[in-house]
């Protein structure tokens, strides 16, 4: 297989998007499952990664990205290297990564929630409601996870919500119910 390894360590470059559901006919075809189930961004992408650990010690594979068509929730990709359905079959079940540079939003375009990960957010008038430490869905929409000094909570990811999303000092205004506070918090 055509493939370089990376340590650990690079992950924090990397973004996982999926998995590899399954080897894809006799070819060496995989079928990718987005967590997005969008795949407009792998037009331009370069090169993929998966996670391996090997005797506990974290590592990534690189593989050249050499085809895609939508498939279902995600795609049917073509990496280099990988030839015959015995060799995609090895990739089964492992998570994908790709560059978190591929992931980033013109001014316009819809952001990626990797975006802004570790955002701070305010309310209209201001007040530190939290910082964005992750992400979850609840099929319909995206949902933040926003954590303060005292607990995280959630709260859908929606227009109604987002006032603004100041990119350059970080933060989004957001005015949402702060009974979703209380609702949805986690100690």
């Amino acid at each position: 297989m055509n493939s370089n390894k990376n340590t650990a360590q690079d992950q924090t470059d990397k973004i996982k998007v999926g998995k590899i559901k399954d080897a894809h006919g006799l070819k060496g075809d995989l079928y990718f499952l987005s967590f997005s189930r969008e795949t407009s961004w792998l037009d331009d992408l370069p090169e993929v990664y998966f996670e391996k650990n090997e005797n506990g010690k974290i590592t990534f594979e690189k593989y050249q990205l050499t085809d895609f068509k939508d498939f279902k929730d995600g795609a049917i990709i073509k990496l280099k290297g990988v030839t015959d359905r015995t060799m995609a079959e090895k990739l089964k079940g492992l998570s994908l990564y790709i560059p978190s540079e591929e992931l980033v939003s013109e001014p316009g375009e819809t952001i990626y929630l990797s975006e802004i990960k570790n955002f701070k957010v305010v309310n209209p008038e201001n007040v530190d409601l939290g910082t964005i430490s992750e992400f979850s869905s609840n099929g319909a929409q995206d949902i933040l996870v926003i954590k303060n000094a005292q607990f995280s909570y959630e709260v859908p990811f929606v227009d109604d919500f987002v006032i603004e999303i100041k990119h350059e000092e970080k933060t989004i205004v957001m005015d949402f119910p702060e009974s979703l506070m209380e609702v949805n918090r986690e100690p």
